[in-house]
Formats: structure tokens, sequence, C-alpha cells
């Protein structure tokens, strides 16, 4: 079963309602009034109705989805148009293009446009075009997202109001089954808006609430005429508020309770009025601390008198309507003492209720009933709008487009999913690079080919990258054909490119040891071969060192240059050393004395000491005079037979 829920943001009132079952048999499950904290400017205002209605979701706990916004019809603009061509979707490309020079209090480039067609003829279509400010319907959006609250769909309050009188049969039972069946077949046409002549009857709805009414006039079931007069109840507390010098909420409340016994009203002493004038508000010093029956029935009757004024502006603009056979009304302030009257008076006729709770379904008592029907009709509307009805608006284009919870992240997830079907793919290229760069550096093949020897024999060519193109490659110093010969080269070679290529140097490892048996099995020459080792000279030269550390104080070995060929000749170590002080010459001596001792014994890798190396003096001394010191030079040499194992 549809669910749809309604949301109704008035100036004081914010009316919440949720419907379920079908368009023509709905059912009232939960409904919602809070009260709209007061505000001095109109985005406090704006903030204030958002925090009211979030507060009238999660009182009843109403889901916070399908909701459709009521927009104020008084702050919206309405044209009505002939496009020369047919087709919805086409004329929405050009909407805003036809409307523009008929709106001339806004850019038509800062309002959402939307439209309704209610005629269509040989080649032409009539519209009904509503356009909203974007400004406006920003801070109200913004101001429900800060709650949490995001509408799926915004439409126009008096659009919702004409829902659901024709849904009642305010029009005929005729032309709310038509609705109804069309709300059924699930059809996006226009609500018909023709052209009435003269003659025609008309019904009207009307919804009186505390900041504006709303108005329409229906011709034969079709809406001819709709707008909103800036005239509500508030007139009443607001020309109270100035008169007494008192709060604006006070007096409302004041003139509610005043209204309903009929006898004067206490005011406690609080703070001075705030009354808005224009966009500032001012301040007006207290003056008064009861608000007497007399003066609200003043106000009341001044009020009504203005309403009177407001309703013949209307009936005036009305195209060309004979009679109003019938008037429907609702709202707030419809029960407000002298209303009818002045509905009758004014539109010449019998003023009925609109019954929206008649033919809904709920479970209200008949006291609640009472109090809440006429209120929540614009709420009604509002919901049935989400469950299939026709017609309507919806302002929820552009930059203000609805987009259910998949869609936002829909583009974000198409992303990550890219990425995780991508990334090990990108990372299977990376490895797969760092594996051939590295086959490269170890010896991976660059290309074989066989040649024909002199004698007609096959020979390979081969050549390899890295370590094994090294040993393998005939321009090499390291070509190992020179050890191996022709045969076993030519062999060898073949059996490298067969390998894999981590595979080809334990290879050739392989066949080098075997090469080198042979040699000392045919030779009977089997040599151990040993290498000196430069750590056990650094070591050595680091033992004598530490052996007279206290002797020598601070000092530095700035320089070491170690040299073991692989001759048994010319090995030595020489250091650079700098001694500062008035002593540096005794602590130097002190090193020399230590280094001959290791001269004398047989496991020292030192001989003796050398010359110094060619362009060194033994002693510089340091070029600031004011400290003491010199850089030493010290050449030891190694002894021929000094072995890498002759230390153990």
């Amino acid at each position: 079963m549809a669910r749809a829920v309604g949301l109704d943001a008035g100036v004081h009132e914010v009316k919440v309602v949720e419907l379920d079952g079908s368009y023509r048999k709905p059912r009232l499950t939960k409904v919602s009034i809070d009260r709209v904290p007061g505000g001095t400017s109109a985005e406090l205002a704006i903030e204030g109705e958002a925090e009211a209605a979030l507060h009238a979701l999660k009182d009843q706990h109403i889901k916070l989805d399908t909701v459709n916004l009521g927009f104020p019809c008084r702050d919206a603009v309405l044209r009505t148009l002939k496009i020369p061509f047919v087709g919805d979707d086409a004329i929405r490309k050009v909407i805003k293009f036809e409307v523009e020079n008929t709106i001339h209090s806004h850019s038509v480039d800062d309002m959402v446009v939307d439209f309704m067609t209610y005629a269509r003829g040989a080649g032409e279509s009539s519209v009904l075009v509503a356009a909203v400010p974007k400004k406006t319907l920003g801070v109200l959006l913004g101001a429900l997202e800060k709650q949490g609250l995001e509408p799926e769909r915004v439409e126009l309050d008096t659009m919702a109001l004409y829902r659901v009188a024709e849904w009642a049969g305010c029009f005929g039972e005729a032309a709310a089954a038509k609705d109804a069946a069309d709300a059924s077949a699930s059809t996006t046409a226009g609500v018909a808006l023709p052209d009435a002549s003269s003659g025609r009857r008309a019904r009207i709805v009307i919804d009186i609430g505390a900041g504006s009414t709303r108005t329409l006039a229906v011709v034969g079931g079709t809406l001819v005429d709709m707008r909103a007069m800036r005239i509500g109840t508030d007139a009443i507390v607001e020309d109270l508020a100035v008169e007494l010098g008192l709060a604006i909420e006070v007096v409302r409340d004041a003139v509610r309770e005043a209204l309903v016994t009929g006898e004067d009203v206490a005011i406690p002493e609080g703070p001075a009025a705030a009354v808005a004038e224009g966009e500032e508000a001012t301040e007006l010093p207290a003056k008064a601390s009861i608000v007497t029956h007399d003066l609200v029935e003043r106000a009341r009757e001044k009020f009504l008198e203005r309403l009177g004024r407001e309703i013949l502006r209307f009936l005036t603009a009305l195209p060309r309507i004979g009679e109003i056979e019938r008037v429907f009304v609702t709202g707030g302030a419809s029960q407000l003492k002298g209303v009818v009257e002045v509905l009758r008076d004014s539109f010449s006729c019998e003023v009925e209720p609109l019954d929206v709770l008649g033919r809904l379904s709920h479970g209200l008592t008949e006291e609640e009933a009472g109090k809440i029907g006429p209120r929540i009709a614009v709420a009604v509307g509002l919901a049935l709008g989400m469950m299939g009805a026709s017609g309507g608006f919806d302002f929820r284009r552009e930059q203000f487009a609805y987009k259910r919870r998949f869609d936002r992240i829909k583009f974000p997830l198409a992303i990550v999913a890219m990425l995780a079907v991508f990334l090990p793919f990108i990372s299977a290229l990376k490895v797969r690079a760092d594996v051939v760069e590295l086959e490269k550096k170890y010896g991976m093949l660059f290309s074989a080919e066989d040649t024909e020897a002199v004698r007609g024999e096959s020979r390979v060519k081969a050549r390899f990258w890295g370590y094994v193109g090294r040993l393998m490659s005939h321009n090499s110093g390291d070509n190992l054909m020179r050890f191996l010969g022709p045969q076993e080269f030519e062999k060898l070679t073949r059996d490298v490119i067969a390998r894999p290529t981590f595979e080809r140097l334990p290879l050739i490892r392989e066949r080098l040891g075997k090469q080198l048996t042979q040699q000392q099995e045919s030779t009977g020459i089997f040599e151990s071969l040993q290498l000196p080792s430069g750590v056990q000279v650094l070591s050595a030269f680091a033992a004598v060192v530490k052996n007279v550390e206290r002797d020598l104080g601070e000092f530095l070995v700035s320089e070491i240059d170690l040299s073991i060929p692989a001759s048994k000749e010319n090995k030595y170590l020489q250091v650079r050393v700098a001694f500062r002080g008035e002593d540096y010459r005794q602590r130097f001596t002190k090193l020399q004395e230590a280094l001959q001792a290791a001269f004398d014994d047989p496991n020292s890798p030192f001989r003796g000491f050398g010359r110094e190396r060619q362009g060194s003096a033994g002693e510089e001394v340091f070029a600031d005079p004011a400290m003491p010191g010199a850089y030493f030079w010290i050449r030891l040499e190694i002894r021929d037979d000094f072995q890498a194992d002759s230390q153990g």
C-alpha cells in the first residue's frame, strides 16, 4: 500500500499528515500540528518552520521520506501562456524563455519554473506557469536539510488545496471520479484550465490562515483562477500588538483566549514588544497588561472588513464569471466568528465547510476532528499528490532536484567499484614491471639466433641483460669463452637460454665449479685461495688505539685510506688523525709508540711505518693560531703474507 506524507509549513503552525492506501480510499494514519517558534527575520522564521516540521514528524514517528512540501503561493509568480507546439518535453525546454518577458519582478534565471498544460489545440498548447524564487526555495530546503528532512517534492499549497477539494467532491462527483481515474492510471496530464465563457457558474474554495488567505475559482470542475491574498488573522494580532505595545506572541495567545472565553485576558509583565516593520524589528515599550475583549472584538471586526474588501477585489479580477454557486471554506481561521457571514455576503451564496475528514478514514474523535479538520486540508492535498494524483507542480528542479539516497552515492560508488576493478590490474602491471626490471638486472634474454659457423656447424648467438650478459657476451672482458672453450661455451649458452631467468646464474656457477674441479684433477694442484680482510686491518688499528685512548685524550680520525690489492705487495693503511691542545705532539707520540709495539706482534697485520702519500706533509698545524693542534698522517705497511684467516 502507498504511503505519503504532506507537510504544510504555515507561518505559525506546521501541519503534517501521513496517508496510506490508495488515492480513491486513503486512510489518515498519523497527524501532527506543531507551533512555529517566533522569529524576527525571514530566515529565522524559516528555520523555526523547519524545526517545528521536524518536531511534528517525530512526535508521531512519521518517516522522513515520501514527503511533499507545500510552497506558499503568495511567494510564487503565476502566468498563463500559449506555446506554439505540443508535447510537455518540448515545452519544458523553452518554458523559461517563453515566460521571461511576462515576469518583471524577478529575473527568470533566479527562479525555478514549472508548468501544467491545461488545453491543447491544433499545434499549440495552453499552459499555466508557476515560478518561485530560488533564494526563498533554497533557504527553505536548506533549513529543512539541517534538521535532517529532505522533501521528495515541492509544490504550491494552492494546488494542494484544489486537489483535496476535488477529491472531496466539492466540484461534483463526476470531477472527483475523473481525477481518481487519472490517479489510478498514474497519468501526468495537467489540471485543465480552460477559459470560462461569460455566464459560467463558479465554485470557490477559500482557505483562511494566519498569514494569508488562499482562494480558488473552479468552473465545471476545472480551475480558472488561484491566488493568495496577503491577509490573515495575524492582522488582528499585529494591530493589537502595536496599539498595546506588547510582543506579538503574547498578544496572539491573549487574542485566542479572549475569543474563546469572551473575557478580558491579563498579560503578565514581560519584555517590550518587537513588531516587524518592513525588514527590521522595532521595539515598542510596554503600555498595558490587559487585553480586553472589546479591543479584540474591534480588531476582529476590522479584519473582517478588510477580508471583505480583498474578496471583492478577487471577484472583480475573476475572468468572466457570471455567478458563484457554492463556496467551500477551510483553514485555521475559518471558524472565527463572522467569517462565514462575510463570505456569504461577499459571494452571495451559501458557505459550506470543506469536509476533508468526512471522506477520509481516520481514528480521530469527533472533538479532535472538529479542531484538526479545517487546519489540515492543504496537508492532506499534499499527501494525495504523492499517491498518484494528476496535475500539480514540482519545484525540485535544477540545483534543487531531489536525489534518492542511492542516486547520491551511485556515482561515488561507481568510482569505488571502478577502482576496485582496476586497482588489482594496475597493481599487477606494477608488479610485472618490477619483475621485468629485476629480470633485466639478473639476466633476461635479449635476443638469440642460430648462425652457421665456418665448418657448417650451427652456432647460437645470444645476448642477455644484466649479470648474465656480462658473462655470456662475446665483447665483455668477463666472457667465459676464454675459460671454457668454444664447445663448452656453446653448450652452456644453449643451457642458459633454456633455463628460467633466475636459474641462469646458479647454472653458470655450477658449470664453473665443475670446470675448476676438472682443472684441479688434471693438474693435481688444489690451491686454497684466501683473501685478506680490510675489516681485520681496521679492527687491528682500532684495537691499538683502544689500548691507549686514555693517553690520547680527544682526537679525530678524519680520513682513512686502505689498499689491499690482489698482489702480495703494496698493502697499506693510511690514516689522518687530528689532535687539539697544547700537548698535541706528546699525545701523537703516545700513538706512535703504541703502533710501534704492535709491529712486534706476529699476529698483527702491520709490519712498520711507511712514507706518507705523495703531496701530504707528516704534520699540518691548524691554521688558527688561537687553537693549538695539528693533523698527522700515519702510514702503516701491511705484511705481504697477511691473509684473512691469519687472525683465526
